[in-house]
């Protein structure tokens, strides 16, 4: 059964170890979100515990904590280049999480299949931890019709299934951050990661809708989702530096860092 729980957090990519399994490449984008982020028409609003800690309006107007702050053009300018970056990103990243997380279960499911046989009596196991995980993905990566929503980055204690062998290692590593659903989705064979054509394009045609609606931001139309999962940790990165010339440039936003990111590793 040990190996059985070690065979699947190498399967969901979210062991970081080097190991040599198809879906396992030597890759990691260290993205973390230290803050909510909400993205409507209009609005950028960083939260914490259902607080704002600051609102952009119109990608021009910044609040900290509730008081208007009067922008010189130079910090202007950062804060339209980081509210339109955000606004174009959130939503994508969104609906990348939430429909590949579909698309990688599925994946995994049919790798245990082939590999141990659903008649392995860790199979309803696997099903189980994998509808958990899907669910967790769903609260961290949430959209209705009016807003966007990106949770930030921690551990989920899974404290449920402490007593159960299959979910122990989970319970203590895994986390459903922004980099870690990146991580597992750009870590998957493109060749052995096969996704329905029809499904394919209308993920594409919607990521594509996003871009429009944001000066085209977004990964190449027809990139796996592989690679479309790491323009995004990249794009993130180009984030972060706007985010430190902010920070740098405006007082008020000094200590609050929304994106925080390590040195991403990739060895072939």
């Amino acid at each position: 059964m040990k190996n059985i729980a070690r065979f699947l957090l190498i399967l969901l990519g979210f062991a970081g170890s080097a190991v040599s399994l198809p879906v396992a490449a030597h890759y990691s984008c260290n993205v973390d979100l230290n803050y909510g982020v909400v993205v409507k028409d209009g609005q950028i609003r960083v939260v914490k515990d259902y607080f704002t800690v600051y609102q952009i309006n119109h990608q021009q107007q910044l609040f900290v904590d509730g008081n208007w702050l009067k922008l010189t053009p130079h910090q202007a300018r950062l804060v339209t280049d980081y509210a339109n970056g955000l606004h174009a990103v959130v939503p994508q990243v969104t609906l990348l999480a939430t429909t590949g997380i579909d698309l990688a279960a599925e994946s995994v499911q049919q790798m245990f299949t082939s590999l141990l046989g659903s008649d392995h009596d860790s199979f309803e196991k696997l099903n189980v931890a994998v509808k958990n995980i899907k669910k967790m993905v769903r609260v961290k990566f949430r959209y209705k019709r009016t807003f966007y929503y990106l949770g930030p980055s921690h551990i989920e204690e899974l404290e449920q299934f402490d007593n159960n062998e299959l979910m122990a290692p989970f319970s203590k590593t895994l986390t459903t951050s922004v980099g870690s659903i990146l991580t597992m989705l750009g870590t998957m064979d493109s060749d052995r990661f096969v996704v329905d054509e029809v499904e394919m394009s209308a993920i594409n045609e919607r990521l594509a809708h996003y871009a429009a609606t944001s000066d085209s931001v977004g990964p190449p139309v027809h990139t796996t989702l592989p690679e479309k999962a790491r323009w995004y940790c990249d794009y993130f990165t180009e984030l972060d530096g706007i985010e430190q010339q902010m920070q740098r440039a405006i007082p008020e936003l000094s200590t609050i860092d929304l994106i925080s990111l390590s040195t991403r590793k990739e060895a072939n």
